[in-house]
């Protein structure tokens, strides 16, 4: 079944809105934008997270990348994971805080070029590798998205089941539009949200674990080269 159009959220938002002029009407087509804008700074939900397989790769000695202007990733808003292919020896990367590799190797440079093991955000924009590449290895990379505009009234909300969420949250952005009295967007639709958690929480078959944040990895060979293990394994 398709996801509810533009014009749907708009006829729905519309119902009981104290206004029905232009004004209003480009109140409620930015409020709705706004609204499923928020409703994705809340949360990585399922139908706005991608795997691409295609067109992202390494470079050989090349150390930063740019995830849109080297991997033409479509409205990334969080990369989830990286994974290095090379047959048999593909690996799936380590996330480490900046401010931790600076820490433990401040200049990746010292080190021989490979296999990357781990992965750092070096900017708003730009992925570093450590060690730096030495080759051209496939990336399999899985990310969140921005919701896309809705500009058509064809178009449709990315939201499988969160109209009721959507209108009444773009109701309370047109509205806030409309008479000047503002409120943190994203803070009303994580009260929205709430119940729709609770009904997540309740799938048994979708465990969520809190795991606490490891840069730990066991990878075979020359261990006491690789600067993020501190003891024999």
């Amino acid at each position: 079944m398709a996801n509810t159009t533009f014009s749907e959220l708009k006829r729905r938002v519309f119902l009981g809105f104290p206004q029905t002029d232009g004004e209003a009407l480009l109140a409620v087509e930015r409020g709705i934008n706004e609204a499923l804008q928020s409703i994705a700074l809340v949360k990585d939900f399922d139908e706005l997270i991608v795997l691409k397989t295609t067109g992202c790769a390494t470079v050989a000695s090349q150390k930063t990348y740019d995830w849109i202007t080297h991997w033409a990733l479509t409205r990334p808003k969080k990369i989830l994971s990286i994974r290095l292919m090379d047959g048999t020896l593909s690996r799936k990367l380590t996330f480490i805080p900046t401010r931790e590799l600076d820490e433990t190797l401040p200049y990746a440079e010292s080190l021989s070029t490979g296999r990357s093991t781990h992965y750092t955000l070096a900017g708003s924009r730009d992925i570093e590798f450590i060690p730096i590449p030495d080759a051209a290895y496939t990336l399999y990379i899985r990310y969140s998205q921005w919701p896309a505009a809705l500009t058509a009234e064809t178009d449709e909300t990315p939201y499988t089941n969160l109209d009721g969420v959507t209108v009444f949250l773009a109701k309370d952005i047109a509205n806030a539009y409309l008479s000047g009295e503002y409120f943190d967007f994203a803070q009303r639709a994580a009260l929205y949200l709430k119940a729709n958690a609770m009904e997540e929480s309740r799938q048994p078959d979708h465990i969520r674990i809190a795991r606490p944040f490891s840069t730990h990895e066991v990878i075979l060979g020359e261990y006491w080269r690789d600067p993020f293990v501190r003891r024999t394994p």
